[in-house]
């Protein structure tokens, strides 16, 4: 009876040894983990501010753009007005902006057809040309933002298992502080299941 104690006694202590190595290096992972899903979190942020920056940017070289525009297109409608052929065509040649001048002639044939043209602020072509690039980093920033965000409930999931392996490493440390076999058994237990919880957890989660 005595020597199935000992024996009993020795396969705790083994189970116990094992918990206490796994734990640890559970926890060194965890903390690993949730350091480099940090620094992840750190580089989208960075990443939505540039992205930021430059949709604002863009926004505002859009509204020059549009006031350069609709200057234009004003002293363009005076000339044609006025009959000035030569000056409407150093318009065209040489102020316009190239990427315009389909906007100018979708202007001129409406004005032909008898129509009112469609004001540059209103024409939806026109504005979505000077709007994509803003459109585009903005998009790129709010998909940052959420793989910032994505980055950072993985460093906290992984904080989280951190501190649930260090319950189940003191269950396993305290093990040998008690003579009473079915207390240092139970410990063992608990040890066990929350190891297991802690990995459960740490298998559902993507390594940075």
């Amino acid at each position: 009876m005595n020597q199935d104690k000992s024996f009993f006694d020795r396969l705790l202590e083994i189970i116990a040894v094992l918990l206490l190595a796994v734990t640890t290096l559970g926890t060194a992972w965890c903390g690993y983990q949730a350091s480099q899903w940090s620094g992840v979190q750190t580089d989208d942020n960075r990443i939505e501010a540039e992205h930021r920056l430059d949709g604002n940017r863009e926004f505002g070289r859009a509204i020059q753009t549009i006031s350069y525009d609709t200057n234009m297109v004003a002293l363009y409608a005076q000339a044609v007005q006025a009959g000035n052929t030569g000056l409407v065509q150093f318009y065209r040649q040489s102020l316009f902006r190239p990427e315009f001048l389909p906007t100018l002639d979708k202007w001129e044939a409406q004005v032909a057809a008898g129509q009112a043209p469609t004001p540059l602020v209103q024409d939806p072509e026109y504005l979505d040309s000077l709007r994509s690039t803003y459109l585009q980093a903005q998009e790129q920033a709010d998909q940052a933002a959420k793989d910032a965000q994505q980055a950072g409930d993985y460093s906290q999931q992984y904080v989280l298992n951190t501190i649930v392996l260090a319950v189940a490493l003191f269950f396993a440390g305290v093990t040998s502080s008690f003579r009473y076999q079915p207390a240092r058994a139970l410990l063992i237990v608990l040890a066990l299941a929350t190891l297991a919880f802690a990995a459960s957890r740490v298998a559902d989660l993507p390594i940075a």
